[in-house]
C-alpha cells in the first residue's frame, strides 16, 4: 500500500497551476477633474486625434477609459502587488458620462433654403447637404458655435438664444433636390452630462476596465465641474476656444478622414463629427436614413469624445484623500492539489495508520526470550544447544531437497529455552535420542564435483527468464521516455490527454511514479536474495574469512542499507544494487516531473490567396489624404498598430488567409509574402542663405543635374512665415523639390507659379525625386508681433520683414526601393507582429513595375503624397512647440535630450550626424505607413488565384518533457539496465539444496558440522581460521555437503 499506493498518490496530488488570489487593500483616489477655471486652455485637440486612432485605427482605449465613459482614477496604497499574475483592481470609483436628448426637426423646403425648427423655438437654415457622387447620400453635423474653421453654425443661422447653445443638428439625407422630406433624417439633440457611482474592476498595469457595476443613480455633473461650453465648441468646430501654445498635434482643427470613409463608399468631405460617427458604426451609407442608426451613431461618438475629454482634464492628486476598501485580484503561479486523488490517500494513509497499530500492540504482546539479533550464521549456530540432537535428525549421507528435510523434521519440536548465559535452540527430548559424536576427520584435498547427484536449487529472483523479463521492462521503459522526448520536440509538444485535470494527472504523474515504485520492490526481492546467498557464495570457494561469510549480518538490515556494509567488504555487486535500489526514489521523483504542461503555438496548414501582384502597376498619388500622419502619430505617441500589412519601415504584399472550419481568434498567421521600403540617405547641401537675409527672395533653390548632363533649378518649397521679434527663432523645413522657372518668380506672392510647367520628364523626375529637409536659426523681423497657435488666424499672419542673422543645416535626401521576400507572422486583424527576410534583397527592381510604371515615377509620386500632407508650411518659432507634422515626428523619435535640441531655437544648428538618422528613419516610415494605406491604387490586381500555402499558429495546452528531468530518468534506467546486467552475469553459483530464509534451513546446512560444538565453546572465531561449503565428515562419522571448517571441509565444483 505504500509503495504503489501512498508514494505515485502523493507526487500526483499536487498540481502546477495558476490560482486567483484575492486579497483587500485600501485605495484612494489619484486624479480629479480641473477646477473649472483652467479646463479651457486643457480643451485641444488631442482627445479628437485620439478618438480617430480609436475610430480608425483599432487603436486601444486609453486607461481608465470605456466607450461609454470615464472613470475617475484611483490608486492602491502601497502600490502594486508583487508576485501576481494579470492583476486587477476592483474599487468603487465615480463614472462620468454623457447622454443625448434627441427630437425630430422639423424639416422643410423654403425659397431661403431648408429649415430645420423644434419646439424650443429653433428655426435655422442650411444649404443642400455635399452628396457622395456614387452613393448619393449626405451628412452633416452642426453645432452651436461658430468658428472661422466650421461652415455651418446654429448660433449663425438663426438659433443665437442661450437657451439653444448646447443643442447641435444631425443630418443625413439622399438625393436632397429630388425628395427633399421624404430622403432626409433631421434631430435636434442636446447633451446631457452625469456622474455615477460604480463598482469598477481594471486589469493592472494597463488600466483597461474590463466591468463597471452601477451602485447609484445617475446624477447630473453641475456646469461648476466640467466646462461642456468647451468641450461642445471643440467637438463643433475642431479648433480651440482659446487660443494657446502647443505642437500640431494638440492645436489641428480639421481631421482628414476622406481616406477611411471611402472605404465605407463614402467620398464627400465633412465634418469631424460625421467622420467619428461613421467610424465607430460601420453601417451602410443608406442605413444612417434610420433615425435611430443615425441618433446612435452620433451618440457613440459623443460618448467616447466625451470619455477621452474627461481623461485628458484629469489632474493627478497628490493627496488623494480618504482611503476606502479595494479588492486586489490576481493569478498567481501556485502548487494546488487535486481533491479525488487526495481523498484517495487520506483514506490509504488511515488504512496504513491502523494496520501500523495493530501491529505494534500485537508486537507488544507476544513474549520475545532472544537476547541478540540472529543475524548471522554465527548467531544461528551459537544458539544451538546439543547438536547430536540434529544429527539424529538428519542420517542420511546425501544432502535432501526442501521436502526431504521438512519430512524429517515433521514433528520435531524447537524450542527457545533461556539461561543466564546464552539462548539455545534445543530439540524436543522425548522425540530423539542423543548419538555419540565421532572425532572429526579431513575428507581429503581437492574439489568435489557433485552437480550429478545433487539437487541444487536456484531462486526464482535469479533465473533467466525473470531476468530476460525484467530488463526488457527496463529497456521498454527507456525506450518510451526517448520516444516521448523525441516526438515532443518534433511535434512542438504532445496534446494532452484529456480536458479534465484528475485525467491528466493520473496519465502524466500518477503513472510514471508507480513504474518507479514498482522498481523499487522488485529490486528489494533481489537485494533480499543476494544479501541471503552472499554469505555462502564466500563459502563456496572454500577459504573464506568470518568477517566475509559466517559473521556478515546482511539480514539485520532493509536490503538497500547494506550499501555501506557490502561496500566495506568488497561485495561490489551486492553494493551496485543497494545503490540502485535507492535511486528508485530519485527515480520516482524523477518520472513525476518528467512530463509538465505548457502554453505552445500549434502550426496548422492554410491555403494563401494572392490579392495583389508585387507589381507597382499605376502612380496614383493621395494629395489630398492627410490620415498618414495621423497614423504615424497615433503609432509613434500612443503607440497604436499600424496599418495592416506594415510594419515600421516595411510593407508587405497583402494576401488573403483561408480559414478552415471556426474561426479561433486566438490564432495568428505566418505567410510569405513579398516585402517593400525604402532606403533613405541624406547628405548635406548648402543653400544661398545670403539671399534670404538680403531679403531679396523668400524661397528655397538648388541647382541640380540631370541624367543626361543637363542643369536644372529645383526648388518650390513652401516660404516661410514669421512669428515673433526675437533673437532666437527656429524653422524646420520639409519638402518635395519641383523644377522652378525662375523668371516667373515674384518675391512678393506667396505662390507656386513659379514652378516650371514646360519641365521636361527628365528634369521633373531629377527634381521630385529630392527630399529637402532644413533645420534653421535665425534673429528675425517680421511685420506683425504674433505667434501662430491654430487656424484661429488664417488671413493675417505675420510676415517675415527682414531675416538678420541666420544658420542652418540642409540636407538633400534621396530613396533607393529595397525589396525581398519575407516570412510574415500577422494576427487576425492581419496587423503585423514580427517579420524576418526569407531571401536576399532583389536587385532586378524593374521586374516589380508595369504598365508604365517605373521606379523613378512611383518613388516621386511617394513623395508627393508625403510631402503634401496637412499644414506643411514652415513657420519660424521662437519655443520647442512645432507647427509642421515633420517636425513633430523628429520630436517623437529622437530621444528625450535631441527631442528638445533639434527644434529649440536657443540651441545651435545640429550637426548632421545628430539630425540625419532621424530624417532617413522617418522618410522609411511614412513610406511603409503611405503604401499600407493606399496600396490598392498602386498595386495590380492578382485574379488567378493562385494560392500558396501559410501556417496558422494557435495558442494550445501542451505536454513537453522536461529537459533536466529527462536526463536524470535515462541516466537512471541505463544504470537499471547496467546493474541488472551485472546481478545475472555475477549471480551466485548453484549450489544450495534449498534456500536459507528459515533457521530450519540454516541448521540443515550445518548437521554434524564441527563448528557447532566449536560455536558454542568460542566467543569469536580465531583469525586465522578459513571457512567452506562442500564436503566433509560430519561429526556422526558420515560424509555431508555444508558448512565446516578448513581443512575439515573440500569445497564443491559447481
Amino acid at each position: 500500500m505504500v509503495l504503489w499506493g501512498v508514494t505515485p498518490l502523493v507526487g500526483s496530488v499536487f498540481a502546477r497551476s495558476l490560482v486567483v488570489i484575492n486579497k483587500q487593500v485600501d485605495v484612494s483616489t489619484a486624479a480629479t477633474l480641473l477646477p473649472l477655471r483652467d479646463q479651457s486652455p486643457a480643451f485641444n485637440t488631442d482627445f479628437m486625434m485620439a478618438a480617430y486612432g480609436i475610430a480608425w485605427l483599432g487603436q486601444a482605449l486609453p486607461a481608465w477609459v470605456t466607450a461609454q465613459g470615464a472613470l475617475e482614477p484611483f490608486a492602491v496604497e502601497g502600490g502594486e502587488s508583487v508576485g501576481f499574475l494579470n492583476q486587477s483592481w476592483t474599487a468603487e470609483t465615480t463614472l462620468y458620462g454623457t447622454s443625448l436628448n434627441c427630437e425630430v426637426a422639423d424639416a422643410k423646403n423654403e425659397s431661403a433654403g431648408f429649415s430645420y425648427s423644434n419646439n424650443k423655438r429653433c428655426t435655422t437654415t442650411a444649404g443642400a447637404l455635399n452628396m457622395d457622387p456614387i452613393s448619393q447620400y449626405g451628412g452633416l453635423y452642426i453645432g452651436y458655435y461658430l468658428d472661422q474653421s466650421s461652415d455651418f453654425s446654429l448660433s449663425g443661422l438663426g438659433c443665437s438664444s442661450a437657451m439653444n447653445s448646447h443643442l447641435f443638428l444631425a443630418l443625413w439625407g439622399q438625393s436632397w433636390f429630388d425628395h427633399p422630406e421624404d430622403n432626409v433624417t433631421a434631430y435636434f439633440c442636446e447633451p446631457k452630462y452625469w456622474t455615477q457611482k460604480v463598482k469598477a474592476s481594471l486589469e493592472v498595469p494597463s488600466m483597461e476596465i474590463s466591468e463597471i457595476i452601477p451602485i447609484d443613480q445617475q446624477l447630473p455633473l453641475s456646469d461648476d465641474s466640467f466646462n461642456r461650453s468647451a468641450f461642445e465648441y471643440n467637438i463643433g468646430t475642431g479648433a480651440q476656444p482659446f487660443s494657446q501654445r502647443a505642437d500640431i498635434s494638440e492645436t489641428t482643427v480639421i481631421i482628414n478622414q476622406l481616406a477611411n470613409l471611402a472605404g465605407l463608399g463614402f467620398n464627400s468631405t465633412t465634418t469631424n463629427m460625421v467622420g467619428y460617427a461613421l467610424g465607430l458604426s460601420r453601417m451602410n451609407a443608406s442605413q444612417y436614413i434610420d433615425p435611430h442608426n443615425l441618433v446612435s451613431s452620433f451618440q457613440n461618438a459623443h460618448k467616447l469624445l466625451h470619455a477621452l475629454a474627461t481623461k485628458q482634464l484629469m489632474k493627478s492628486e497628490s493627496n488623494g484623500g480618504e482611503t476606502r476598501p479595494a479588492i486586489l485580484s490576481g493569478k498567481a503561479n501556485a502548487i494546488t492539489v487535486v481533491r479525488p486523488l487526495t481523498i484517495t490517500v487520506e483514506a490509504v494513509l488511515g488504512i496504513i495508520a491502523a494496520l501500523t497499530i495493530a501491529l505494534l500492540v500485537y508486537s507488544r504482546k507476544r513474549t520475545s526470550q532472544l537476547s541478540k539479533d540472529p543475524a548471522s550464521l554465527t548467531e544461528i549456530l551459537r544458539m544451538v544447544t546439543k547438536p547430536e540432537n540434529l544429527g539424529a535428525s538428519r542420517s542420511n549421507s546425501t544432502p535432501e531437497t526442501r521436502q526431504k528435510r521438512n519430512a524429517l523434521l515433521n514433528g520435531k519440536i524447537i524450542s527457545l529455552e533461556t539461561n543466564e548465559v546464552s539462548p539455545n535452540l534445543p530439540l524436543d527430548k522425548s522425540v530423539n535420542q542423543p548419538l555419540s559424536m565421532p572425532s572429526r576427520t579431513a575428507p581429503g584435498c581437492g574439489k568435489v564435483d557433485v552437480s550429478k547427484d545433487v539437487p541444487f536449487v536456484r531462486p526464482f529472483e535469479m533465473r533467466v527468464g525473470t531476468a530476460v523479463l525484467f530488463i526488457t521492462v527496463l529497456f521498454l521503459a527507456l525506450a518510451t521516455v526517448v520516444a516521448l522526448k523525441w516526438f515532443a520536440d518534433k511535434n512542438n509538444g504532445l496534446p494532452l490527454p484529456s480536458d479534465k485535470a484528475l485525467t491528466n494527472q493520473l496519465l502524466l504523474n500518477y503513472i510514471p511514479i508507480v513504474f518507479a515504485t514498482f522498481l523499487e520492490p522488485s529490486w528489494l526481492l533481489l537485494n533480499r536474495v543476494l544479501c541471503v546467498l552472499q554469505p555462502f557464495e564466500e563459502l563456496r570457494r572454500g577459504k573464506a574469512k568470518s568477517s566475509r561469510s559466517l559473521d556478515l549480518r546482511y539480514t539485520s538490515l532493509p536490503p538497500q542499507f547494506n550499501f555501506w556494509r557490502s561496500f566495506r567488504g568488497g561485495h561490489w555487486t551486492l553494493s551496485a544494487v543497494c545503490a540502485i535500489g535507492l535511486s528508485a526514489n530519485l527515480l520516482a521523483i524523477s518520472l513525476g516531473g518528467l512530463l509538465n504542461t505548457g502554453s505552445v503555438s500549434i502550426e496548422t496548414h492554410v491555403n494563401i490567396t494572392q490579392r495583389y501582384k508585387s507589381v507597382f502597376s499605376r502612380v496614383s498619388g493621395r494629395l489630398d489624404a492627410w490620415d498618414y500622419e495621423y497614423v504615424a502619430k497615433a503609432n509613434l505617441s500612443k503607440e497604436a498598430t499600424l496599418p495592416p500589412w506594415t510594419a515600421p519601415n516595411t510593407f508587405f504584399v497583402p494576401v488573403t488567409i483561408g480559414t478552415q472550419g471556426s474561426v479561433n481568434h486566438t490564432a495568428s498567421y505566418r505567410v510569405r509574402t513579398q516585402g517593400f521600403g525604402i532606403r533613405a540617405t541624406c547628405e548635406r547641401s548648402v543653400f544661398n542663405d545670403t539671399a534670404l537675409i538680403t531679403g531679396q527672395q523668400n524661397h528655397f533653390f538648388t541647382e541640380q543635374v540631370t541624367p543626361n548632363g543637363k542643369r536644372v533649378l529645383c526648388g518650390g518649397l513652401d516660404k516661410p512665415e514669421g512669428g515673433q521679434n526675437n533673437s532666437h527663432a527656429a524653422l524646420e523645413v520639409f519638402g518635395q523639390l519641383q523644377p522652378v522657372d525662375f523668371s516667373r518668380l515674384n518675391p512678393a506672392v506667396n505662390t507656386n507659379d513659379f514652378v516650371d510647367v514646360n519641365a521636361t520628364m527628365e528634369e521633373k523626375l531629377t527634381c521630385n525625386s529630392i527630399l529637402i529637409a532644413g533645420f534653421l536659426r535665425a534673429n528675425l523681423t517680421v511685420t506683425l508681433d504674433e505667434m501662430k497657435t491654430d487656424y484661429s488666424n488664417l488671413f493675417d499672419r505675420p510676415a517675415i520683414q527682414r531675416i538678420n542673422s541666420l544658420s542652418s543645416l540642409w540636407m538633400m535626401c534621396r530613396g533607393t526601393l529595397t525589396t525581398a521576400p519575407y516570412e510574415v507572422l500577422v494576427d487576425q486583424s492581419s496587423h503585423v507582429q514580427t517579420f524576418q527576410a526569407a531571401g536576399p534583397e532583389s536587385t532586378n527592381l524593374a521586374a516589380f513595375f508595369s504598365n508604365g510604371t517605373t521606379m523613378d515615377s512611383f518613388l516621386t509620386t511617394a513623395f508627393s503624397t508625403l510631402s503634401n500632407g496637412q499644414d506643411t508650411r514652415p513657420y519660424w518659432h521662437n519655443d520647442t512647440f512645432v507647427d509642421t507634422w515633420f517636425a513633430y515626428f523628429i520630436k517623437q523619435l529622437s530621444n528625450s535630450t535631441l527631442s528638445t535640441l533639434l527644434v529649440d531655437p536657443a540651441q545651435p544648428v545640429p550637426v548632421l550626424t545628430d539630425a540625419a538618422p532621424y530624417v532617413e528613419d522617418l522618410i522609411s516610415r511614412l513610406f511603409a505607413i503611405v503604401l499600407g494605406l493606399y496600396h490598392q491604387d498602386w498595386l495590380a490586381g492578382d485574379d488567378s488565384g493562385s494560392t500558396q500555402t501559410g501556417t496558422m499558429l494557435v495558442p494550445s495546452q501542451r505536454v513537453f518533457v522536461s529537459r533536466p528531468m529527462f536526463a536524470i530518468t535515462v541516466v537512471l534506467l541505463v544504470m537499471n539496465i547496467v546493474v541488472a546486467a551485472a546481478y545475472w552475469i555475477r549471480r551466485p553459483k548453484k549450489m544450495l539444496p534449498s534456500m536459507p530464509y528459515t533457521i530450519a534451513g540454516i541448521l540443515a546446512m550445518t548437521q554434524a558440522s564441527g563448528l557447532i560444538k566449536e560455536a558454542e565453546n568460542e566467543t569469536e572465531w580465531r583469525s586465522d581460521w578459513r571457512f567452506g561449503y562442500g564436503r566433509f565428515v560430519g561429526t556422526d562419522g558420515r560424509p555431508h555437503v555444508g558448512i565446516e571448517r578448513r581443512p575439515f571441509v573440500v569445497p564443491l565444483e559447481t
